[in-house]
């Protein structure tokens, strides 16, 4: 162990600030595991290792000082269906199609849980999300898909971590090397939840919001303490993320109707036995996931036509982030993040195109505004003051950008009913009315 940890050390090229690495691949008779722990609705700056005040997340900070810390990682769309989505195929919502309640994925769209199953992998999944479960497409590719913590009661009156972690481990001794496993907890969503021992943190909405991320924590320090007892971690890679943020009123908002930064900003931790830790600027969206992931197994031509890079890659070529939504119903959000700059796009669209029960119901909101808005992400992290005015050249240059992203569309969506226990449940969710 000692001797390959050295190696790996000498092996890797790693530039702080700017983000880049050299990775040993793995031995074709010892193949990687991949365990990939995503967080719903996680902000980027509520993590201890990011600078956070209050102790969240003393799990995460310890996995974050053994791996490469990404402090400028996108979600691809702000909400989960589409994230989620986009990080299993490595394709823009425009191609997965997942784009709305009513909307599964696209089922020609190859999947990596499918990938590597069909290379030997055995693909597990523990879920606790509603919109990730079969009949959006979720189960495709994976052995064992489990959303049976569901069972338990609706979701957002319901604390399923600790039960989901309970899944996972018992798993772990079942699993056959390598394995592919995906566990998604779903705390932190609305409703925001009071937890023991950290109700001192207080009872505003960001106080509990702060709870339910400390619970979610001590789950995933559970499940990972777990894989290391177990002597899994040295050949395991280890990924943690989350699907988006959300909105505390930075933008007169709540929950994540919006793409500022607050909600599509994610944390972003991997570890591996071929990485030394350290911290990279360089900028990552969901895309990046599978390719990434692929190249770290030795399987770069596994998925051949991916838009996205290999984060983890010593040459990694800094792109444009392409950022689309059309939530909430009645407007597309399109935007586009390149060179330090950020330029937000909304436009009406066509309710009469979304089926009556998926748009008969709209969640109100007051800060999702027509009109287009660009900010300098460097000297205004906040995003508050607009730069934008016909013919600025910035403008003119990332319009372009994201008028050559839009265009056209490859998905073939299947169509999701929504039924009145459905419906109750997003409208307790905060998603709808």
């Amino acid at each position: 162990m000692k001797i390959r940890l050295k190696i790996a050390v000498i092996l890797i090229v790693l530039a702080v600030g700017v983000g880049w690495f050299v990775a040993r691949r793995p031995s074709a008779d010892r193949p990687l595991n991949v365990l990939l722990i995503c967080v719903d609705t996680m902000r980027h700056d509520r993590a201890g290792y990011a600078g956070y005040e209050q102790l969240t997340t003393p799990a995460l900070d310890r996995l974050a000082s053994q791996g490469i810390v990404f402090s400028n990682a996108y979600s691809q769309t702000g909400w989960t269906l589409p994230s989620m989505a986009t990080i299993l195929t490595g394709t823009y919502p425009k191609t997965h199609g997942a784009t709305d309640f009513h909307l599964s994925m696209d089922p020609s769209v190859p999947t990596l849980a499918a990938t590597l199953r069909d290379r030997g992998y055995d693909t597990r999944a523990f879920t606790s999300q509603l919109l990730l479960t079969h009949k959006y497409g979720f189960a495709a590719g994976f052995r064992k898909f489990d959303d049976s913590v569901l069972d338990m009661g609706p979701t957002h009156d319901t604390s399923t971590g600790e039960r989901i972690s309970d899944l996972a481990i018992e798993d772990l001794d079942n699993l056959t090397e390598p394995f592919f496993m995906w566990v998604h907890y779903f705390d932190p969503h609305y409703k925001y939840l009071s937890h023991a021992p950290w109700d001192e943190f207080g009872d505003s909405d960001s106080d509990r919001y702060d709870q339910e991320i400390a619970f979610a924590d001590r789950q995933i320090g559970r499940l990972l303490d777990a894989l290391d007892e177990l002597g899994l971690d040295d050949r395991t890679i280890v990924i943690f993320t989350s699907d988006h943020g959300e909105e505390f009123g930075e933008h007169g908002g709540e929950y994540h109707r919006t793409t500022y930064d607050e909600v599509v900003r994610v944390p972003l931790v991997v570890r591996a036995p071929f990485l030394a830790p350290g911290e990279s600027d360089v900028i990552t969206d969901q895309i990046d996931f599978v390719p990434t992931i692929l190249s770290a197994l030795g399987m770069e031509d596994a998925m051949p036509g991916l838009p996205g890079k290999d984060f983890l890659s010593a040459d990694v070529e800094p792109g444009p982030v392409f950022i689309e939504t059309d939530r909430p119903p009645g407007w597309h959000q399109r935007t586009v993040v390149d060179g330090g700059l950020k330029l937000i796009a909304i436009a009406e669209a066509d309710l009469e195109a979304i089926p009556f029960n998926s748009r008969r119901v709209l969640s109100p909101t007051t800060n999702v505004v027509p009109g287009t808005y660009l900010y300098d992400l460097e000297a205004d992290p906040g995003e508050q003051n607009d730069l934008y005015y016909d013919g600025h050249p910035d403008a003119d240059r990332l319009l372009a950008l994201l008028a050559g992203y839009v265009a056209g569309s490859s998905a073939a969506p299947g169509e999701v009913e929504l039924d009145d226990e459905t419906r109750e449940q997003l409208r307790a969710l905060g998603y709808i009315r």
